[in-house]
């Protein structure tokens, strides 16, 4: 399981073992994180899919990789998190799509780790067999977000919510031409 690696960041595997001691608390977590964790990294809705993440790293342990922390290379800090999850067909079978995600804690926002973590990511995540295409939500009114997801060449496919949320979709194809 390979850390993905950037000029100032590493994306290292969001582990069962990590994720379970995120849900006891921030004490637990600073005891086995081999990286400093700053008081502004864990949020409410954090806590939400924890117990779900974790049930799904016990079901299938290779999927770790999809799910990253990332971790400010000069200071050794956690700094936010991403995530890739797989797409399903009514049936619950792959599609070849997949739903990109990413997070970075306050205090480090608007210094260009979201632009740098978001392509490492995605390429990663083409670079997996099977996965043709990679979608991306975020709030309309979010600018920094969807600066992110233009830059990575991400196209707006649809709007939600009576446009409050904007659905984003880049094809590996596009990535070929």
């Amino acid at each position: 399981m390979a850390n993905i690696v950037t000029a100032r960041l590493e994306l290292i595997p969001f582990t069962l073992e990590i994720v379970k001691a995120t849900m006891i608390g921030q004490v637990e977590l600073a005891a086995i994180a081999p990286f400093k964790i700053l008081p502004d990294w864990f949020e409410p809705e954090l806590s939400e899919i924890l117990p779900a993440l974790a049930d799904i790293l016990e079901k299938n342990p290779s999927l770790t990789e999809w799910f990253r922390l990332i971790i400010h290379k000069a200071d050794n800090t956690l700094i936010g998190n991403t995530f890739l999850k797989m797409i399903p067909d009514a049936t619950g079978s792959p599609t070849g799509s997949l739903e990109f995600g990413y997070r970075i804690v306050p205090s480090y926002r608007r210094q260009g780790y979201a632009s740098e973590a978001a392509p490492a990511m995605v390429n990663w995540a083409f670079c997996q067999p099977g996965v043709q295409r990679v979608t991306a939500g975020c709030d309309a009114d979010n600018i920094a977000s969807k600066r992110v997801l233009e830059k990575i060449g991400m196209q707006i496919m649809e709007t939600r919510a009576q446009g409050q949320v904007l659905i984003w979709q880049l094809h590996k194809q596009d990535l070929l031409q």
